[in-house]
C-alpha cells in the first residue's frame, strides 16, 4: 500500500558511510570498526545501513539478537556478524545456521552452541564476554577462571575474541573506564594462561573510541557515532560526524483560537492570546515522546514552533502564531533536522524530553516509514 500519512524518516546513507569512514581513519587500518546495527541500526534501518556500509568496505557488524543477525544474512550481508546479546536458550541452531558469531557468557549457551556446531560438522567462532563493571551481561570476573575451565572441553567452539563493555566511557572522569580496562587485561592474561588465545580483543564503544586511543586494541564497536552523534555533548566536534536521520511531516489541520482556549488532554495548555494552532499527524505511537508536551519544538516556515498541550497517541499541536506567512494544511514540518537556518538535533530533543538521543533515534516506530537514499 502506498504511503498516505506524510510523517517520514529520511535516512542519509551517505552520512552513515561518511561517519564509518571517519571512524575507520581515526582508529587505523589494523583496527576494524564493528558497525553496531542493532536496534534496527538505531532506528535507521539495519539491512539498508549494513548493505550500504558493506558496499563501502565494511566487513564487521554487531547486532543484539539472533533474529537481527539472521535478518542481515537474508538481506545479503556477509562478513562477521557479532551477536552481542548472546543466543539464549533457543537461538543456538539459528545462530550456527546463519553463520553468526555469538557472544558467550553463559555455560549453558556455550554447550548448546557447541552441540549445534557439532551436529553441522563445523567449528563455530565465538567471542567471550567478561563483566568488568557494567553489571549487565558477561561472566563476572570472580567466576572467570571457573567459566573458562567449564567450557574448555567444547571442541566445536573457536574462541576468536574476548570483549567487555564500558559503563561510562563518555564520562570526562576516566577513572572507572581505566579500572575496567585493567580488569579486562587481567581476564585476558588469565585466559592465556589456560591456553585460550583470542585473536580479537575489543572493549571500545563510541565514547572510548573518541577518548581512549590506547584501548582500541584489535577492533572497536561504533554505535551512536556511526549515526552522526557523539555519545556526550562534550565530545561533539572530536570527529566531523554527520547526522543521518531527518524526520519530517506536514500540517494536518490549522485553527485560530481565542485567548483562554484550552488545547489537548487535561487542558495542560491554555492560550494567553489569540493563537493559531496547527495539528500535526505525529504522536507518541510514532515515537514522538509524550514528554515533549509543552516542551518540544518543531520547524515550520523556517521557524521554531513550540509544542503546546499534551502530545497524543497520533497527534500533537504546535503554536504557529509567530510564523510570518500564514500556516496552512499541507505545509512542511521538520521534527528532526534542518529547515532554513534552524536545526533540531536528537540531543536537543532528548534534553527537552528528559532522555538520551539514543532513545529518540530508536524510538521512531514502524508507523514512520524509513526512506533510504544518498545525500538526503
Amino acid at each position: 500500500m502506498r504511503q498516505i500519512r506524510p510523517t517520514t524518516a529520511l535516512i542519509d546513507l551517505d552520512a552513515v558511510v561518511f561517519n564509518w569512514q571517519q571512524l575507520t581513519a581515526l582508529v587505523g587500518p589494523r583496527c576494524p570498526v564493528i558497525a553496531a546495527v542493532k536496534g534496527d541500526a538505531y532506528g535507521h534501518g539495519a539491512v539498508a545501513v549494513a548493505r550500504a556500509l558493506q558496499t563501502a568496505g565494511a566487513r564487521h557488524f554487531g547486532v543484539a539478537l539472533v533474529e537481527e543477525g539472521a535478518s542481515l544474512r537474508e538481506g545479503g550481508v556477509t562478513g562477521l556478524v557479532l551477536c552481542m546479546g548472546g543466543v539464549g536458550r533457543h537461538g543456538a541452531d539459528v545462530a550456527v545456521e546463519a553463520g553468526l558469531t555469538p557472544v558467550v557468557y553463559d555455560v549453558g549457551d556455550a554447550e548448546r552452541l557447541d552441540a549445534a556446531a557439532r551436529q553441522r560438522g563445523t567449528r563455530l567462532p565465538v567471542h567471550l564476554k567478561v563483566d568488568t563493571g557494567m553489571g549487565r551481561l558477561g561472566v563476572p570476573l570472580p567466576d572467570w577462571t571457573r567459566f573458562l575451565d567449564r567450557i574448555a572441553h567444547l571442541r566445536h567452539l573457536d574462541v576468536e575474541g574476548l570483549m567487555t563493555h564500558f559503563a561510562e566511557s563518555e564520562n570526562p572522569d576516566t577513572t572507572f573506564t581505566l579500572e575496567q580496562a585493567r580488569r579486562f587485561q587481567t581476564a585476558v592474561a588469565s585466559a592465556r594462561r589456560r591456553g585460550v588465545h583470542p585473536r580479537i580483543l575489543h572493549v571500545c564503544n563510541s565514547g572510548a573510541i573518541l577518548t581512549q586511543p590506547i584501548l582500541r586494541l584489535d577492533a572497536v564497536r561504533a554505535g551512536i557515532a556511526l549515526y552522526g552523534l557523539a555519545p556526550a555533548e562534550w565530545l561533539s566536534g572530536r570527529l566531523p560526524l554527520r547526522p543521518a536521520m531527518r524526520v519530517e511531516s506536514q500540517v494536518l489541520f490549522v485553527r485560530d483560537l481565542p485567548a483562554g482556549a484550552s488545547v489537548s488532554y487535561n487542558r495542560r495548555f491554555v492560550t494567553k492570546r489569540p493563537s493559531r494552532i496547527a495539528t500535526l499527524p505525529v504522536g507518541y505511537a510514532d515515537g514522538w515522546p509524550r514528554a515533549l508536551s509543552n516542551r518540544g519544538e518543531v520547524l515550520i516556515g523556517g521557524r521554531r514552533c513550540p509544542v503546546v498541550g499534551t502530545v497524543c497517541m497520533d497527534l500533537c499541536m504546535v503554536d504557529v502564531t509567530e510564523v510570518q506567512s500564514p500556516v496552512e494544511t499541507g505545509d512542511p514540518v521538520v521534527l528532526l533536522g534542518e529547515m532554513g537556518q534552524e536545526r533540531l538535533d536528537a540531543n536537543e530533543i532528548a534534553q527537552a524530553a528528559g532522555t538520551i538521543p539514543y532513545e529518540i533515534l530508536c524510538g521512531f516506530s514502524e508507523r514512520v516509514p524509513r526512506r533510504h537514499g544518498l545525500g538526503q
